[in-house]
């Protein structure tokens, strides 16, 4: 075994990860510093920015039955292109989100080819991020669903319904120690306005 690799328990450094106990017995070979920032060589770099237009549809790939995709892109993908939202990083929904970022995380490492991505916990409690090393830029977030979850189905993946996020919208705009989300979400309620009515 490389030195730069080494043997640990899950259990030695994973216990603040929401579904972590049912993970607990597994044993797994991780690079010493995979859940952590680290510098790429230049040959690593360049293999990363060669290949980073394939990251998304990678994630996407280890989509399950189970998983939702929320936030910007649950919109964009409803509406015509002028009112996209642009966004670098996708946000999941997942009964299991350590276990997804994981699984996602060696998704990526293996497309790239090398320990180009890391896990780690987001401020927001209950969500796990897949971050990369070149840029430490997050590309995907994934949170617990919330109970009663409205979904559909459009192109192959689940989304959480209009409805649905226009009840989210609101609850963050009537909430003043979200006022941090206020712009975004009443420009993201306005969208679904002139979607709803096409105004284009």
């Amino acid at each position: 075994m490389s030195k730069d690799v080494m043997k640990i328990k899950v259990s030695d450094i994973f216990k603040g990860f929401p579904d972590f106990e049912e993970q607990q017995q597994q044993t797994v070979i991780v690079h010493k510093k995979s859940d952590k920032p680290r510098n790429l060589s230049l040959e690593e770099t360049n293999t990363f920015h060669k290949k980073k237009h394939r990251i998304m549809p990678t994630i996407y790939k280890t989509l399950d039955n189970d998983e939702t995709i929320y936030g910007a892109r649950a919109l964009n993908v409803r509406m015509p292109p002028h009112l996209d939202r642009h966004t670098r990083d996708v946000d999941v929904f997942t009964s299991t989100p350590y276990k997804e970022a994981r699984e996602a995380e060696k998704a990526l490492d293996t497309m790239m080819g090398f320990d180009a991505f890391y896990v780690t916990l987001a401020e927001h409690e209950g969500t796990v991020k897949v971050k990369a090393h070149a840029t430490d830029e997050t590309y995907v977030d994934y949170t617990k669903t919330p109970k009663g979850l409205k979904r559909e189905n459009i192109q192959g993946l689940h989304y959480p319904t209009v409805p649905a996020i226009e009840q989210s919208l609101k609850r963050t705009l009537s909430d003043p120690a979200a006022s941090y989300r206020h712009v975004k979400d009443q420009d993201a309620l306005n969208r679904i306005q002139i979607y709803k009515r096409r105004i284009f």
